[in-house]
């Protein structure tokens, strides 16, 4: 079975993720579930009658911010910091951006002193699975029941648009506030398109009738980015879940027995492999990093790119200047019975460790990022759309991502790769060999209910559900 460099990267689960630290920490700190050096009830903080200081914050206390500093960077964090010193000019704010979540914080979890705020998101992102069942990280039930920042008529939670909870959810409680409104989808170049008098397609079957077209004007029809072939992901999902509903995938979520030989998961596995059976990939595609896979995509050596709604943003400073970035829908299979389904909700998770120093203070802050200034500048800052109600951004790429996430019924986010980390291992790899028609369709299916099977049946692994 060959492997990636993606599989190369650092991943954790239950059983190790607390046992790559030094020899010498002491047995106790690895179980520690108090926070704020309380007792071992956990201290937690609740709502008071302070609409301003709802989590009775310390206003000298310190407070430690760690942020994931990738596609969306960190300028709106400096940003939010100075709107938290507005409030707690006493505080002093330890920030760090780094792209090395799991090889910087993880340790800090083992020794029972993470975070106040950790963005947990990227490439070395630490599981959230394991997080979730070791107990390490508070729930946030007193963030969203709290007076939002801007009428305290009006609860934090009220103020957050449907569905954005969905993926920080675990068996009913908030364990993560992923604070970016996220849609996978399928970018083309408007413009190339335009020139050439290209229609962007909509069904599976227009995209391959355009491929040979677009490949007599010497562009390849599609890349990705070989080295994380997880972004993959959400395109073959999306492929399934379009032609059978969304349930086909809440049933791959929630360990179905047979869900991967779902006739859909069928077709979906057919249609990816057939991409690389033809010809259509951009050669060298299963070697390239998302960096390389963007660039190729910016200079039109390929014409469609599966990304998230961050990667205008993300390529902004290098991209030229008339490309026009234009997001749609995987195209959908004859026969779907929910062509419109996509990937979307919230993304960008962050998480309030259980022993944090400053619990309240790890509230508030995420209170203000959800403030309409908040999330404004945030928005603003980052050109991506925010999941706080009411907040306009006037760029092209969110109208039209929005437009792609007008009907609630059909936003839908696939949630086992972050459920259980086995399975995401494994689908990495097996959806890079699918797309490169070096493992048949059959074989993939095969692979992936082994996998499913195996985490069904195996007692130490907690198991989440999706709601019906």
């Amino acid at each position: 079975m060959r492997n990636t460099p993606a599989d190369k990267q650092p991943m954790f689960n239950r059983r190790n993720l607390f046992g790559a630290t030094a020899a010498g920490l002491a047995a106790s700190s690895l179980a520690a579930c108090a926070t704020s050096g309380s007792d071992d009830e956990g201290g937690e903080v609740t709502v008071g009658e302070d609409a301003e200081n709802p989590f009775g914050v310390d206003p000298a206390a310190p407070l430690n911010v760690v942020i994931f500093d990738g596609g969306f960077g960190q300028d709106y964090a400096v940003s939010h910091q100075a709107l938290y010193k507005e409030t707690f000019p006493e505080s002093e704010i330890e920030f760090m951006a780094t792209q090395a979540i799991a090889e910087t914080q993880q340790p800090r979890f083992a020794e029972g002193k993470p975070a106040d705020v950790l963005d947990n998101s990227g490439a070395s992102q630490i599981p959230m699975d394991a997080l979730v069942s070791d107990g390490e990280l508070a729930e946030l039930t007193p963030l969203l029941d709290a007076p939002s920042y801007d009428d305290p008529e009006v609860t934090v939670r009220d103020t957050l648009r449907d569905g954005v909870l969905e993926a920080g959810t675990f068996n009913g409680k908030v364990y993560a506030l992923n604070y970016v409104f996220n849609a996978w989808t399928i970018w083309y170049d408007a413009k190339l398109f335009r020139d050439q008098g290209w229609t962007p397609p909509t069904t599976w079957e227009e995209m391959l009738a355009l491929c040979p077209t677009i490949q007599a004007a010497g562009i390849a029809p599609w890349t990705y980015a070989g080295q994380h072939p997880v972004y993959l992901y959400d395109m073959f999902l999306m492929l399934a879940g379009r032609h059978g509903g969304a349930q086909v995938l809440k049933d791959i979520d929630n360990l179905k027995e047979g869900a991967w030989s779902n006739e859909s998961v069928a077709l979906a596995a057919e249609a990816m492999h057939g991409l690389g059976e033809a010809g259509y990939l951009l050669d060298g595609s299963a070697g390239i990093d998302h960096i390389q896979s963007q660039t190729a995509f910016n200079n039109n050596e390929a014409a469609f790119l599966p990304c998230g709604s961050w990667l205008p943003n993300e390529q902004r400073a290098i991209a030229p200047a008339d490309f026009e970035y234009a997001p749609m829908g995987v195209p959908y299979l004859e026969g779907s019975a929910q062509p419109g389904l996509i990937s979307a909700g919230g993304d960008e998770p962050f998480v309030v460790p259980k022993n944090a120093t400053n619990l309240a203070g790890a509230y508030e802050y995420l209170r203000i990022m959800l403030s309409k200034e908040g999330s404004q500048i945030f928005g603003d800052t980052v050109q991506a759309t925010t999941v706080v109600k009411g907040v306009e951004l006037d760029n092209p790429t969110a109208k039209m991502t929005n437009e792609l996430v007008s009907n609630p019924d059909d936003m839908f986010q696939p949630q086992f790769r972050y459920w259980y980390t086995k399975m995401n291992e494994e689908v990495r790899p097996a959806l890079g060999q699918l797309i490169n028609a070096e493992t048949t369709p059959e074989a993939f299916i095969e692979r992936m209910q082994t996998v499913a099977d195996d985490t069904a049946a195996d007692d130490t692994i907690e198991k989440f559900t999706h709601d019906d």
